[in-house]
């Protein structure tokens, strides 16, 4: 069978450290800070901090030891991180030919005649492109440039952070690939290396690999990929449904413990934060979770299913509660609390019955929701808030300001 090579340009951009550099961009008096981003471990750090062998997954204890308190440690804000990543996107999208996100963090983007249009060689227009992105969007990202997507994927190894890379010369590609180990490329999992660990020293072995024995002995993406690093277009990046879930959690180290009180009143703003979110997207939830994660990380999880799709406030806070309440156990532990919402589908509007509750009282009650989470993004982040009894008999819900 014979393949066309690709004679399109796709360039992959990864944004650098980005959750620390989107807190350095919020306060730039962190520049040459030690900064690090964590939730129970090391999420994100600058590459001031990288240089010291701390990288995602360092425990914050060992962190900590090493830069002997010379260090600036910030909670995960994914809800700042997110709103950056949309801004990058957005650019992208209008100023290059197509935008395929990959994640929150990195995306592949078609650019195949774009340097011709500016009158640059490519290697300008790519460095343009970097600095831009800088200017308008103050994080900065690496850019691999290749004739396929995973091409450009697995030269973002190469080196980082600031970094420009093209490679569209097949000699010059298959010199790298010999020095570049199989699990490099992106989607090979361990059990597939393992099948190959006799065969394949490294990526260039990968693709020299017989089409049809590839396909035979594992599964269509491998090929897939394989036709990919031979400089055919194959590989699609596909287009992220409705979340399946959302979630929200609240760890705090610094205080392990049983109290019941103070687990539900972390419990009860993780709900609040999660239910702002679900109720600006128009959704309407069937399964309602919990999670209680104890002294050695050990998530206990719970969860309902409902009987029907709902998205009112009460219903669904009921069933945290409950679920919190015949789950709590005061021998545990424990470290963080954890709100899930999942199993959506859009809202549908329907006819009432005389044993519903009447239409305009539900209208009534998504319109407050949205009024609320206005408020808030004009004002400051759950600065208006509904106030819960927790300890009490009712479920009542007023509004109060958040001081």
């Amino acid at each position: 069978m014979k393949f066309n090579r690709s004679k399109k340009i796709f360039a992959h951009i990864d944004c650098d450290s980005f959750f620390a550099e989107c807190e350095i961009f919020r306060n730039p008096k962190l520049k040459n800070e030690y900064v690090l981003v964590w939730w129970d471990i090391i999420i994100a750090c600058n590459y001031k901090t990288k240089a010291l062998w701390i990288k995602t997954g360092t425990p914050v204890w060992e962190a900590k030891r090493i830069l002997n308190d010379k260090w600036v440690f910030l909670w995960v804000d994914h809800e700042y991180y997110t709103f950056i990543s949309d801004k990058l996107m957005l650019y992208l999208r209008e100023n290059t030919l197509s935008l395929e996100p990959f994640s929150i963090d990195e995306a592949f983007c078609e650019i195949t005649w774009l340097a011709e249009l500016y009158k640059l060689s490519l290697e300008n227009y790519v460095k343009k492109l970097q600095l831009d992105i800088l200017k308008i969007i103050w994080v900065p990202v690496s850019i691999w440039v290749s004739n396929t997507r995973i091409k450009a994927k697995i030269f973002s190894k190469i080196n980082k952070p600031f970094w420009v890379y093209i490679s569209l010369d097949y000699e010059k590609d298959k010199g790298i690939f010999t020095k570049l180990p199989l699990s490099i490329v992106p989607f090979i999992w361990r059990k597939t290396q393992e099948k190959f660990k006799y065969t394949c020293n490294n990526v260039y072995d990968f693709i020299k690999l017989w089409y049809w024995k590839l396909k035979e002995k594992i599964w269509k993406n491998a090929t897939d990929l394989r036709l990919e690093l031979v400089w055919v277009n194959a590989f699609v990046v596909k287009k992220s449904p409705n979340a399946k879930s959302i979630s929200r959690w609240r760890s705090f180290n610094h205080h392990i413990t049983n109290n019941k009180t103070f687990l539900k009143t972390q419990l009860m703003t993780n709900f609040n934060i999660l239910y702002e979110e679900f109720i600006t997207k128009d959704f309407e939830l069937k399964t309602i979770s919990i999670f209680l994660r104890d002294k050695s990380m050990f998530t206990h999880m719970f969860n309902v299913n409902l009987a029907d799709y709902t998205y009112i406030r009460n219903d669904i806070l009921k069933v945290v509660l409950f679920l919190f309440e015949s789950n709590f156990d005061e021998s545990i532990l424990y470290r963080s609390t954890g709100v899930v919402f999942s199993n959506f589908r859009s809202y549908k509007p329907y006819q009432t019955s005389i044993f519903d509750k009447p239409l305009r009282d539900k209208t009534n009650n998504l319109q407050l929701v949205k009024t609320i989470n206005t408020l808030n993004q004009k004002y400051g982040t759950h600065k208006l808030s509904f106030g819960d009894e927790l300890l009490g008999k009712g479920f009542g819900v007023k509004v109060g300001i958040r001081k």
